[in-house]
């Protein structure tokens, strides 16, 4: 664990903004609870005694401390035994580009902005002076004045810094993410939460609050949400008459329905059922404990009160209303298929069936024809089992990357999303394979309306879906993915699905046999020269590493090698602004490119830093499509890849 002064150069690096300064008294037998930070804070004690909490991790000020957390942390002062005064400083702080890759580097894994410490001051005389000149000046709200204490504070973080180190031991601990997203997700369970909405008011990566959240609770953050939304369910439903709907809307469901359901699969019975008999066997309840919290109050002046308008997935994003319309809608199919005079099961209006597809995937991918094996087929996934008794002629797909999967196997979906970074509703190497597909959205907005409108026999999703995967099986059979899970393995799954595992494994045999070959002659060719996957940004460069699973293909399958900076990351992919690039020292580049950021990746090509990089001096940067690379992650689009690394290298066709 780093000390605050091992990281100066941090401080010494940063722009830094005062936000606000504040006085607080609190008498005896007062407090403060569950007060969420809006910025990084320095709480500094001045009189009295109490006990504060940040993330739950305890402090014991007799007259002067000095606490500092960063934004998004949870602050209580408890126990106070007498007045217990004590000034709050918020501030925002910010790396100056460009910087060397070595303190960003050490930004990234310890940001001195958010560590969580505390200390008594050793000389809080003049600490004491410092806040007290800086909080006067803070009230007189003039621009002179707001500049005297923007130098004030680098004063007082100086004295802090220079305390801490005679301090033996007083190390900073990083941010407890986990218990500020348990907090958070407590307090706003009934609101429409995503896995985006809880990284960025965090400010944390998705990836890496994923990762924490089950490492701590084996559970992902949105399976603690259901948790959640489903002991305060229970309470409701035994303490109180309230109607179903209206329980289903204050745990954060747009419907009784979907609300019974998901009530059901996690409880193991129905909500009317627990409210009549109100005794309920522990079997019967969640699988995963999460206890019980006291409501706390929150501030909602704090800027993580987040919650995204336009973005994240249907369900996170529509109006009650639009909800209501879906199953307005799914009442009415229901009612007209069950008026219906004839058996529409064998219909496929939206799609080809397994025979009428007759578009080889590629030279390298045609599937020898077999017989199919006999149905039920059962199909296993995120969300359990589901049993397929015949061949399902109209399958919608809520992934990109399905849609290669299947016309490898000579099928086609009835309805797909599309890739939101591209104006086309396919890419061009698909288009001419393709008859009929309903657009249904983009993966992160799936369009329910429209997936409903298709009549679909079966749906494919990912954890993409979460929110709406009950929506979903109420439309169809839905079978959900995992995202990150190997081509190879998806290209079995749905080898089963439609009857084709044969077909699925021949394009496997010829694919290992492809880049065997290949591996070989690039080794031959290359040498140790090294190749790098980037992806501009509106904020910077994104640069793959070998756990992306595009990048895997370079590295694994094709056994590039890469850069150590690129090979010191644990993530998939990381970020650096474009100052930083030439530090990154591949020998070549794939620059990825979609339409949302081709202005970007023109303003980037047009500066003086980016001709400077050596691999473009020497003309060794290769643009490749998105799409192709990135999006649509199957068969044919992995052979394009390969095809491309082979034509770029060893000149092969």
């Amino acid at each position: 664990m780093m000390t605050l002064l091992e990281q100066l150069p941090l401080w010494n690096h940063a722009a830094i903004r005062v936000l606000d300064i504040r006085r607080a008294l609190l008498q005896a037998s007062e407090s403060v609870q569950g007060f969420r930070l809006p910025a990084s804070a320095f709480l500094i004690a001045v009189a009295g005694e109490a006990r504060i909490l940040i993330d739950g991790v305890e402090h014991l000020t007799d007259r002067c401390y000095v606490c500092h957390a960063g934004k998004g942390a949870t602050m209580d002062i408890i126990q106070v035994v007498e007045p217990f005064d004590y000034y709050f400083i918020f501030y925002k702080a910010a790396l100056v580009l460009p910087s060397r890759k070595e303190l960003l580097h050490v930004f990234k894994s310890n940001n001195p902005f958010h560590m969580q410490y505390g200390f008594a001051p050793v000389y809080p005389l003049g600490l004491l002076t410092r806040i007290e000149q800086m909080h006067a000046y803070w009230l007189l709200d003039g621009e002179l004045e707001r500049f005297h204490v923007r130098a004030l504070f680098h004063q007082l973080v100086y004295d802090l810094l220079q305390q801490l180190h005679t301090l033996e031991g007083a190390a900073a601990l990083q941010p407890d993410y986990v218990s500020q997203t348990i907090r958070f997700l407590e307090e706003h369970y009934a609101d429409p939460i995503s896995v985006q909405d809880l990284a960025q008011a965090m400010q944390c990566n998705e990836r890496k609050l994923q990762r924490l959240f089950k490492a701590k609770l084996r559970i992902g953050p949105m399976e603690y949400l259901i948790q959640v939304r489903m002991n305060h369910a229970q309470a409701m439903l035994l303490n109180t008459n309230v109607p179903l709907k209206i329980i289903a809307e204050s745990v954060g469901y747009g419907d009784s329905y979907y609300f019974s359901r998901a009530f059901k699969k996690h409880c193991g019975v129905s909500p009317l059922y627990f409210r009549q008999n109100r005794r309920i066997s522990a079997s019967y309840m969640s699988r995963y404990s999460i206890g019980s919290a006291d409501n706390v109050s929150y501030n909602n002046d704090c800027d993580n009160h987040y919650q995204q308008v336009d973005g994240g997935v249907f369900g996170m994003n529509r109006s009650k209303r639009s909800v209501l319309a879906v199953s307005l809608m799914l009442s009415l199919i229901l009612l007209l298929s069950a008026c219906s005079t004839g058996n529409n099961v064998g219909s496929n209006s939206g799609g080809a069936s397994p025979t009428a597809a007759s578009t080889n995937v590629s030279s390298n991918t045609n599937a020898a024809p077999t017989s199919q094996p006999a149905y039920p087929v059962v199909i296993k996934h995120m969300k359990g089992e589901e049993t397929l008794e015949q061949h399902p002629l109209k399958i919608a797909v809520l992934d990109t990357k399905f849609v290669d999967q299947l016309v490898t196997l000579n099928e086609q979906p009835a309805g797909s999303v599309k890739a939101a970074a591209d104006k086309s509703d396919f890419p061009a190497y698909l288009m001419d394979k393709l008859t009929d597909v309903k657009v249904l959205g983009t993966r992160d907005e799936p369009n329910l309306e429209a997936i409903t409108a298709m009549e679909p026999d079966l749906i494919i999703c990912t954890e993409f879906q979460e929110e709406v995967y009950e929506s979903l099986s109420k439309i169809a059979p839905t079978i959900m993915l995992d995202f990150n899970e190997d081509w190879r393995d998806t290209l079995a799954t749905f080898g089963k699905i439609v009857g084709k595992s044969e077909e699925a494994s021949v394009v496997l045999e010829q694919y290992n046999e492809k880049t065997t070959k290949l591996k070989a002659e690039l080794k031959a060719k290359l040498g140790e020269q090294t190749v790098a996957l980037i992806r501009p940004r509106d904020e910077g460069i994104r640069i793959h590493t070998p756990s992306h699973r595009a990048a895997s293909i370079l590295y694994n399958d094709l056994g590039l090698s890469a850069p150590q900076q690129v090979l010191d990351e644990k993530d998939t992919a990381y970020q650096v602004p474009l100052e930083a690039l030439p530090g990154v020292g591949a020998d070549h580049y794939f620059l990825v490119q979609d339409d949302m950021f081709k202005a970007i990746v023109e303003e980037f090509q047009q500066t003086e830093t980016w001709k400077n990089v050596e691999a473009v001096k020497n003309n060794q940067i290769y643009d490749v499509d998105s799409n192709v690379w990135i999006a649509y992650y199957g068969p044919i689009a992995i052979n394009m890849v390969v095809d491309r690394v082979a034509e770029v290298f060893l000149g092969t066709p």
